[in-house]
């Protein structure tokens, strides 16, 4: 619908969502929608529908079109002082992201400096690695945990159905912190219709959010069963384990104040979620986080000389149901019963791909 370029809107900050997915579409609609500056970064298909019509957002309450300012990329749109960036791409395209935005210039009482310098950056991603290479590049990075059920449903159209608000963060300045930019941003999201609380630790929270990924993100593979909710019990002892040698902890210190009451997911009309981010990378036919999610357990097994063979061998699966283009679920329940040790050692890959 729109675009900015380099000489439009010279006015305040404003929050650039680069990555219009599930997640990053919801965020940028919701701010647009409680009149808080947002331009949405997209590519491919999803920008031309984007541009061509605007993003269609369904909700509980109904579908609307919300016409979010969309750009292409930096070539597009110049960062001025007191723009925020959130990055919204999935967890192995953050790096790229973080240095395609990184060495923007932005221009600060007549001197040209960068956007890692100057501007915030807000990461939505899953895992525990986006923060290091943030802040290899940014002076600022506000870390968060995403609690959202929203869907890419085809480009240009996504589904949020949390109700009554859109969904919830934990977040916090990364490595850890509770600064000023936090409670800004949080302020904002609240505006927008986020449940939002500010934590002191925000790698803890993480971590927490990893073992919730590393169970439920078993849908990309198999069929729900008592099988696969004990394959997800066991990651995530396993991962635990990982986790406190690594010096984290499962959970947080700080007490939970969200309410889950306010963004209970609930039935999207003319929408259907499928499954987890995973599940939806997998049927779209695209790349996996796994290597962040499964992969990051394995990582930091190896760094700190703990054993990780369930996480090691999801990740794989994972790897190649993506490679080979699998259809979600398809492996059968007797690979979940040779990981457990059921029926001996786990069969190889190649004989479920």
């Amino acid at each position: 619908m729109s675009t900015l370029r380099s000489h439009d809107r010279e006015m305040a900050g404003r929050y650039v969502v680069v990555g219009a997915g599930a997640v990053g579409a919801t965020v940028a609609a919701q701010l647009h929608l409680a009149e808080i500056d947002v331009v949405l970064v997209a590519r491919g298909q999803n920008l031309e529908v984007l541009r061509a019509k605007g993003l269609r957002y369904l909700r509980p309450d109904g579908a609307r079109t919300v016409p979010v300012p969309v750009v292409g990329g930096p070539a597009e749109l110049t960062l001025r002082p007191g723009d925020v960036l959130v990055l919204a791409v999935k967890s192995q395209d953050s790096e790229a992201a973080l240095t395609e935005w990184a060495w923007q210039p932005v221009v600060v009482d007549g001197e040209i400096r960068t956007a890692a310098t100057t501007v915030p950056v807000v990461l939505l991603q899953n895992g525990l690695d986006s923060v290091r290479p943030a802040l290899r590049r940014f002076a600022q990075v506000l870390d968060t945990v995403v609690l959202s059920g929203a869907s890419h449903v085809r480009p240009g159209e996504v589904a949020s159905p949390g109700s009554p608000l859109a969904g919830g963060f934990y977040i916090g300045d990364a490595p850890s912190g509770a600064g000023a930019a936090a409670e800004r941003v949080a302020a904002d999201l609240r505006a927008a219709r986020f449940a939002v609380q500010v934590v002191p630790d925000i790698s803890h929270w993480k971590a927490g959010k990893l073992l919730n990924n590393l169970f439920w993100n078993l849908d990309a593979l198999y069929r729900r069963s008592r099988l696969r909710t004990k394959l997800g019990d066991r990651l995530c002892e396993e991962a635990e384990a990982v986790l406190e040698a690594a010096g984290y902890e499962s959970g947080s210190s700080t007490r939970d104040e969200l309410d889950r009451s306010t963004f209970e997911l609930v039935e999207v009309p003319g929408a259907r979620r499928g499954g987890s981010s995973t599940w939806q990378s997998l049927a779209r036919g695209g790349s996996v986080e796994g290597d962040f999610l499964y992969g990051e357990i394995v990582l930091l097994a190896r760094l700190h000389g703990v054993p990780a063979p369930l996480n090691e061998a999801v990740q794989a699966r994972l790897a190649m149901m993506a490679a080979q283009r699998g259809k979600p679920r398809s492996l059968p329940m007797s690979d979940i019963a040779d990981l457990l040790g059921y029926k001996g050692v786990a069969r190889p890959l190649a004989a479920f791909l």
